[in-house]
């Protein structure tokens, strides 16, 4: 798997971060992988890496802003069964605003095209945490300023994400 060492279609993978912030999401026919910087994708049957490893700002390339520029970790891959997509998610904390990008796949394959939203955050978003409902996405931090300031959930509307509609987050 994405580790030092690590050789894949577009690389080698050659951060050492720390923590690792390992991540990982079965598909359909894909599994991705997503540790702390890069992450790859895999065939599931054969194991075989299809793509990457690629840094996870790849997701937003030319879609501007934070998002774009940094690469700053705590990543998130989850696979929305029911509606055959892949939601890939990181934060963007390195400049402000601070936000939390949410990329969303527009087919079940993880390789292709994605849906790019960016939702800004009052405080430093640490430690997210997503969740795949029918109604909405769900994402939780521990938001810190100069100290820990609280939990923070919000409901991301899925509908709109699925369909490359702008997008409201309720937190």
């Amino acid at each position: 798997g994405v580790g030092e060492g690590f050789v894949g279609p577009q690389g080698t993978y050659s951060v050492n971060a720390a923590p690792p912030d390992t991540n990982l999401a079965v598909g359909a026919t894909q599994v991705v992988e997503w540790v702390n910087a890069s992450f790859a994708v895999f065939d599931k049957v054969t194991g075989v890496p299809v793509y990457g490893p690629v840094t996870g700002k790849t997701l937003w390339s030319g879609f501007g802003g934070g998002c774009q520029t940094n690469n700053d970790g705590d990543p998130i891959v989850q696979y929305d069964k029911a509606a055959g997509r892949w939601v890939m998610t990181q934060f963007s904390v390195n400049t402000t605003p601070y936000l939390q990008c949410v990329a969303v796949s527009t087919t079940s394959d993880a390789t292709g095209s994605y849906y790019r939203y960016a939702f800004q955050m009052p405080n430093f978003p640490d430690y997210p945490k997503l969740g795949v409902w029918p109604d909405a996405y769900y994402i939780s931090f521990n938001m810190f300023g100069t100290f820990f300031v609280g939990a923070r959930v919000c409901a991301l509307d899925r509908n709109a994400m699925l369909n490359g509609a702008p997008a409201t987050a309720v937190c």
